[in-house]
Order: C-alpha cells, then sequence, then structure tokens
C-alpha cells in the first residue's frame, strides 16, 4: 500500500514537473514551485499543499509543486525555465544563487518567529549510549542529503566530536522525515536518528499515532544554530508576479487561526524578507565563493 502511495506521488510530481503549460501568446499559465524535500515525497505534498492553496487564492497565480530528487535536478529545471519559486535550505541557495533573483529574498521563522533551526541525536534511554562517542560501531540514521541540519550539520557535529562517520560507524542511511526516523530508533532498527529539535515539542498526535513514547529517547548531541529556508524566485520570472506571491507569504500571520493552520502543517510561524548576504556564513561554510 505505502509504496503504491508512494508511486502515485512520484507520478504526480512528474505530471506537475512536465505539465507547465504557455498560452498561445507564449507566455506562462501555470507556474511551479520546487520544494526541497526534508521528508518524503509524500509527506512534503501533504505539509505544503495548504500553503500552496493560500498563494493561488491570494495571488490569482496558478502554481503546482513539484519536488527535484537533488541539487542537480532543481538546477537543471531553473536553468530550463521549468522552476519559477523554490523554497529550500539556505546551502542549497547559495549554490545557484545566480540562477535566483537576489533583491527577492524570503526567510522562513520557526514557530518562535526566529530565523533559526537545529537538529538533535537521539537515542533510546535503554541503548547504554550517553554521549556521542558512544556511537562508534553503532548505526545511525540521518535526515535527507538535501537536509542542512539532519544531514550536513549533523555530519559536521560527529566531526567535530572526532568521529569518521565513514569509518566509525557500523553503517549510517539517510532517511525521510523526523517521525520515520524516531519509529525506527524506538523500534531498535537503528541505534540513533538525528530528527528537528522541534519534534519533541510538537506533533503529539502523529507520536500518538506511531504508537511513539517519547519518554524513551534521551537526546546526545545537537547541532549549531543554522538559518531556516529561504524562498526565492528565478532570475527569468517578472518582479512583479513573484512580488505578488512574496507580499502573500508576508501575509501569513501566526496569530490568524486560519494562517496559523497552513504555517502549523508547513513547521513554519511565518515569513520574513533577508538579504542575499545574509548567507555568508552558510557559502563559507559550504567553501563556496562570494
Amino acid at each position: 500500500m505505502v509504496k503504491h502511495i508512494r508511486k502515485t506521488a512520484l507520478i504526480a510530481v512528474l505530471f506537475c514537473f512536465l505539465s507547465v503549460s504557455t498560452a498561445a501568446h507564449g507566455e506562462k499559465t501555470r507556474f511551479t514551485m520546487a520544494i526541497l524535500p526534508c521528508s518524503d515525497v509524500v509527506m512534503t505534498f501533504k505539509r505544503f499543499a495548504p500553503m500552496i492553496t493560500f498563494l493561488k487564492q491570494q495571488t490569482g497565480i496558478d502554481i503546482e509543486i513539484i519536488v527535484p530528487k537533488d541539487l542537480s535536478e532543481l538546477e537543471y529545471a531553473l536553468i530550463n525555465g521549468e522552476v519559477d519559486f523554490a523554497l529550500q535550505d539556505p546551502h542549497t541557495y547559495v549554490r545557484l544563487a545566480t540562477l535566483f533573483n537576489k533583491t527577492m529574498l524570503l526567510k522562513a521563522l520557526n514557530t518562535e518567529g526566529v530565523n533559526a533551526q537545529h537538529a538533535v541525536i537521539i537515542v533510546r534511554k535503554d541503548s547504554g549510549i550517553r554521549d556521542l562517542h558512544g556511537l562508534k560501531g553503532k548505526t545511525v540514521m540521518f535526515g535527507p542529503k538535501l537536509s542542512l541540519t539532519k544531514w550536513i550539520a549533523a555530519k559536521e557535529l560527529l566531526q567535530n566530536s572526532g568521529i569518521d562517520i565513514d569509518k566509525d560507524l557500523k553503517a549510517y542511511s539517510n532517511a525521510g522525515c523526523c517521525e520515520d526516523i524516531a519509529f525506527n530508533v524506538y523500534l531498535k532498527t537503528v541505534d540513533a536518528g538525528v530528527i528537528c529539535d522541534h519534534f519533541f515539542c510538537r506533533h503529539g498526535c502523529e507520536r500518538k499515532e506511531l504508537g511513539i513514547d517519547m519518554r524513551q529517547f534521551i537526546i546526545i548531541g545537537k547541532t549549531g544554530e543554522f538559518p531556516m529556508r529561504i524562498f526565492a524566485s528565478s532570475k527569468k520570472l517578472p518582479d512583479d508576479l513573484a512580488n505578488r506571491v512574496i507580499q502573500a507569504l508576508l501575509k501569513l500571520d501566526k496569530e490568524n487561526p486560519e494562517h496559523a493552520k497552513i504555517l502549523y502543517a508547513a513547521e513554519f510561524g511565518g515569513f520574513a524578507k533577508t538579504s542575499d548576504r545574509e548567507y555568508n556564513g552558510i557559502r563559507n561554510l559550504a567553501g563556496i565563493r562570494r
């Protein structure tokens, strides 16, 4: 059943990706927003579908979600005009910044209204693991390779603790959403998992449905603080059209009950304007020249 659902979702993604239509005079009538997944394809659609519906209602622009599988696929789509907007982690943005309009950028805010995110490494209390050094010879499940915190920052955290994931771990893997990773740790499929820090204080319903008792986990490590996702528009998109979408996103207010539902689904607290220079620190981390 799960395989069928995921296959259906992938077909939907492909359909959306290929169905960017044009009017008789050559102008686009449908636009695409690429959302770099922090979870699997199905979960990504569920999380951001309410936001896309809101944007359509606010702007009158027909926008569809696409979920690129990796950085190269996103780059190819941008170059070929198949992506108009992108919601992505900072390390993805800085690598493709020349393809975006740098004067029209938004930063996502967390549920506390701050542009900051962390990941934590969890183990079961009965695992006998009490710190990062205890992971040597163990199995670890990271987040997707497009995730700044659950992959890149987590690797850096382990490296700074003297752990080479290729030499010191028994094995490691990359999974999707925090729920899947926590579930695998809970079932002892893996010894440790990397999840978003806010997973502990949110998603009570999801944890209950999965049968996860969060009291059985302990946190043995926490990544540094990194900026949250960036909303950017393609350089090929007219400024007035991009601005309509930006203004709609800035209207989202977590104090508004209807807006709160949209933001909660996406695990955001809102959006704020930002500038390209705010991400020079990420460029330094990624080894990219300014």
